[in-house]
């Protein structure tokens, strides 16, 4: 049938007159039309009984199946005849035909279901749920987010819901089955194009990317916001041919479309995202062009479904991208914000020194001087190069640190000693370490520690060595212990530890709560602090 016209149907039941005398009451099937009118004899007059697809004079049971219009044998026109008057908006895939059942056995198409149709509405819930699934996540994300590619997503997938299977769900039947929402299903095959082509704009960010296909895509846009306004304005105002018609030439055009988008993406392709546009792209126009020239909607439920798959890969995949992207400018900003700390930490330690070597110089000890002044150079070379290095082997490590103690013992008259103890099993030239991570517990120990201590041996020892798959470093000395400052301190973080503490979240994010620092308060047998210990675990995958 072609749209939009009218059509009579002469049904003829010569042949089928004995068998019309077996029951009272039968019931005339046929095709899905949007009119239809039976026609038939009533006493001595032409009486006619509506049954189209939109017709609700008489209540459905059935979402799958027409009631069909009732008749009896004397109703036929001159004792053979029916006819039929129909119309249909849109293009159906089935053939017109007739038959009829008795009004009894109807009831097994209205009022039950039989596996062929549950193998019929089993894909189509599929695809709901996951259709639903997928929604409510996309959905969910562009409010967290407020990115517009999640939107459009969000909208693609429930327009292609809307599209495919809304008659087959018994929640959705009702609601779209009369003529504004039968409109609505079949307008959802241009939004869906719509909203993929706005996906599409902002995930592939066309605008930056791929300039010449961004002044395409604003151009099908257009025509789609057109052809969505001129398709209602027909089909309400009854010019049905032309409505189809609309909708054909928006076929073609997004068909050739989806063939220029796809090779220009393969020829001009400046990341991965690309790939999985032309992929989804590529499943989706085949099924389809399926559909379009079979009118079975499997071959568009098939294609659609994949595409919407790896789209969801795609979008996962551009999430990736961008925590990515996050996490290196982020240790970007916290790098520039460490050196930021260091540069204010090493002032005070080269002012320190500086003041050491002019006590020197002042007291006459000229070689002590010298000697300090040799070492301090050295160290603060190595200083200074940590503005641009982030890591150092372990043996450079040691031999910064051993300079620094040399530094600090000739400041305090060598009123300390030190150890360091590197175990058989450490190679300290392959083992990688943050540069200058343990000065500033030295530093500690040093300055706050040893320092406040007025008898006996001050002593300070560093033990490095393997524990499993960590490389453990212990800080000891017997000084005084930490609570031993005046009670305004107490609370003063260590602005060095701070920092040693926020390098080591920032070695590995795969690694991060394997790394530790841990503190040790030591006590001697009067209950009196006795020291502090400082044990570093570094994992090494």
């Amino acid at each position: 049938m072609e749209v939009g016209k009218t059509y009579w149907f002469k049904i003829d039941l010569s042949n089928e007159l004995n068998m019309l005398e077996s029951k009272k009451l039968w019931r005339l099937r046929t095709s899905h039309f949007s009119e239809a009118e039976l026609y038939y004899k009533s006493s001595d007059t032409i009486d006619n009984f509506s049954f189209g697809r939109f017709e609700e004079d008489e209540k459905k049971k059935s979402f799958l199946y027409e009631n069909g219009a009732p008749f009896k044998k004397q109703n036929l026109i001159s004792g053979t005849d029916l006819f039929v008057k129909a119309k249909n908006y849109f293009d159906y895939p089935q053939m017109v035909s007739f038959g009829y059942l008795s009004h009894s056995k109807n009831r097994f198409y209205t009022d039950y279901f039989d596996q062929r149709d549950i193998r019929r509405l089993t894909p189509s819930l599929l695809f709901l749920g996951a259709c639903s699934i997928l929604f409510l996540t996309f959905i969910v994300i562009f409010f967290n987010t407020r990115k517009v590619e999640f939107l459009f997503y969000s909208l693609y997938v429930l327009f292609s819901c809307t599209y495919l299977i809304s008659l087959d769900v018994p929640l959705l039947h009702t609601f779209f089955e009369n003529r504004v929402g039968f409109w609505g299903i079949t307008i959802s095959q241009v939004l869906i194009n719509l909203c993929y082509v706005l996906f599409a704009k902002y995930y592939l960010n066309t605008q930056k990317q791929y300039a010449l296909l961004d002044i395409i895509i604003k151009v099908v846009i257009l025509i789609l916001i057109l052809i969505v306004l001129t398709h209602g304005f027909t089909y309400f105002t009854g010019y049905y041919h032309t409505q189809s018609n609309i909708l054909n030439i928006q076929r073609v055009i997004m068909t050739v479309f989806g063939l220029f988008s796809m090779v220009y993406l393969l020829l001009n392709c400046k990341d991965k995202l690309a790939l999985f546009i032309v992929a989804g792209s590529f499943c989706y126009m085949l099924g389809a062009l399926g559909f379009w020239f079979t009118f079975s909607k499997y071959y568009m439920l098939g294609g659609s479904l994949l595409e919407i798959m790896i789209f969801s890969l795609g979008l996962a995949y551009k999430i990736k991208l961008e925590y990515e992207g996050k996490v290196v400018l982020q240790r970007e900003v916290s790098l520039k914000d460490i050196s930021v700390k260091r540069a204010q930490i090493n002032p005070h330690f080269f002012f320190n020194s500086l003041g050491s070597i002019q006590h020197l110089i002042l007291h006459n000890k000229k070689n002590a001087a010298l000697n300090y002044l040799n070492k301090f150079s050295k160290l603060a070379r190595n200083v200074l190069e940590s503005s641009y290095e982030t890591t150092v082997t372990l043996a450079e490590e040691i031999e910064l640190l051993r300079s620094y103690l040399e530094l600090e013992s000739l400041r305090f008259d060598e009123a300390f000693s030190y150890t360091i103890t590197v175990a058989d099993s450490v190679n300290a030239n392959a083992l990688e370490i943050p540069l200058m991570l343990i000065q500033p517990f030295a530093e500690n120990a040093i300055i706050h520690g040893l320092m406040g201590k007025k008898k006996g041996e001050k002593k300070l020892e560093f033990r490095f060595f393997m524990e499993r798959e960590y490389l453990v470093i212990e800080i000891e000395d017997n000084g005084v212990g930490r609570f031993y400052e005046k009670p305004r301190n107490i609370n003063k973080k260590s602005r060095g530890i701070e920092i040693t503490k926020k390098r080591l979240k920032m070695r590995d994010t795969a690694y991060t709560d394997k790394n530790s620092i841990e503190i040790i308060d030591k006590y001697d047998t009067q209950s009196q602090p006795s020291g502090t210990k400082v044990i570093i675990r570094l994992n090494n995958p």
